[in-house]
């Protein structure tokens, strides 16, 4: 044992009560009174007396709708209705097919060679950048 005493442990100098609440008892009733307090001996009970029949209950009544509240007036109409476009779809030219033909055999090999070119370039700043970090992992003298 180091000789310490309960007073210098670091439990020792804890209080031996837990403090009060801030926010006051949790148990209080409406009336400021704790419900300990407010409590009564119970008085002894009268012979049961016979429950009066409850009285019928009214029928439902449906809730009224809720209303909706005022919005303004778009100044134009957001979106046509769907009758107007669905007639101007139909009487309306379609687009006129696009006049190019396909590509020819030298313009696929030109596209080719730049697509190669680009994936060498990205190839190359990739493999530079490996290289860089293998470089800098090394020891230095």
């Amino acid at each position: 044992m180091t000789g310490k005493t309960d007073d210098e442990s670091v439990l020792g100098s804890l209080p031996a009560t837990r403090p009060t609440r801030f926010g006051g008892e949790r148990r209080k009733s409406a009336n400021g009174k704790s419900a300990s307090a407010t409590k009564a001996k119970p008085k002894p009970r009268a012979a049961a007396k016979p429950k009066p029949k409850a009285p019928a209950r009214p029928k439902a009544v449906p809730a009224p709708e809720p209303r909706t509240p005022h919005r303004p007036r778009p100044v134009r109409a957001g979106a046509p209705s769907l009758a107007e476009s669905t007639e101007r779809a139909r009487t309306a030219e379609p687009a006129a097919e696009s006049a190019t033909s396909p590509p020819s055999g030298t313009e696929l090999v030109t596209t080719a060679i730049q697509a190669a070119g680009e994936l060498a370039q990205i190839g190359l700043a990739v493999g530079g950048q490996v290289l860089r970090r293998a470089v800098d992992k090394l020891p230095k003298p």
